[in-house]
């Protein structure tokens, strides 16, 4: 469920209220529940999340299985890639599972991006956070035509500079980050028809089936998002079962 819908009268975007909607966020037991990378304006942005802008964004998803699907998906293996972790575990006479774990303690998180295998540890370090969203705010319905109408409108210079002829919901939820960080730069610093700035961005997950939102943690109404306690990740969870069956990720 999202909050009522709208396109604004001052800038043309399509906007959704916040509308204390709940959505999910998988994060760091180590950190606190609202909490993001910080980002630096110098900062090269190919590591940035498809919203990001300068300062910290939180994300959340509509569901659980939304969710893990939004941090799984680097372990995925890529199309045709053999399943190397198979052929080292025969080669040292373990199972895969032993053969994750005991690399575990020696490899870093990066180290699984696209092998098809999230070890144990992960879960451990992680918990599933549900996420009450204020009141009060408005997001911009990014994918929406009325929005994309708008950005090319107001930046349609800047998006050809980037190599952008035609925005589409294609270049939305594509992986130029140089594109998709600087829409949102641009689109947080406008003034609504209700003389505030959005809260964030609405999006669909290129994943399928869901919406996703990225939150600007500096809004003001920010501060009013509700994190409940982290819930332990078990890999006998249904919704991380049918994220990782998709993917064709082993969840140890």
């Amino acid at each position: 469920m999202t909050g009522a819908a709208r396109t604004c009268s001052a800038t043309g975007l399509r906007l959704i209220d916040s509308g204390a909607v709940v959505g999910f966020h998988v994060g760091k037991r180590e950190y606190p529940a609202l909490s993001a990378a910080p980002r630096e304006e110098s900062e090269p942005r190919d590591q940035w999340n498809r919203y990001d802008v300068p300062g910290a964004t939180f994300y959340i998803a509509e569901t659980t299985e939304c969710a893990y699907a939004e941090v799984l998906s680097p372990f995925k293996r890529a199309n045709g890639a053999a399943d190397t972790l198979a052929k080292d575990a025969a080669f040292h006479g373990v199972t895969v599972a032993e053969f994750v774990e005991d690399i575990a303690r020696e490899w870093s998180e990066l180290d699984f991006m696209g092998l098809g295998a999230i070890p144990a540890g992960w879960r451990f370090d992680r918990g599933m956070i549900r996420i009450h969203m204020p009141a009060a705010g408005s997001l911009v319905d990014i994918e929406h035509p009325d929005s994309i109408s708008a950005i090319e409108g107001m930046m349609g210079a800047e998006l050809a500079s980037l190599g952008v002829a035609h925005l589409t919901t294609g270049v939305l939820r594509g992986e130029k980050r140089t594109v998709t960080t600087a829409i949102a730069a641009a689109v947080k610093a406008l003034t609504l028809e209700d003389g505030n700035q959005p809260l964030g961005i609405h999006f669909g997950s290129k994943h399928g089936a869901a919406w996703c939102r990225a939150i600007w943690l500096d809004h003001p109404l920010a501060g009013d998002l509700i994190a409940l306690s982290p819930e332990q990740i078990l890999v006998t969870d249904d919704d991380l079962r049918k994220a990782a069956d998709r993917f064709r990720i082993r969840v140890f």
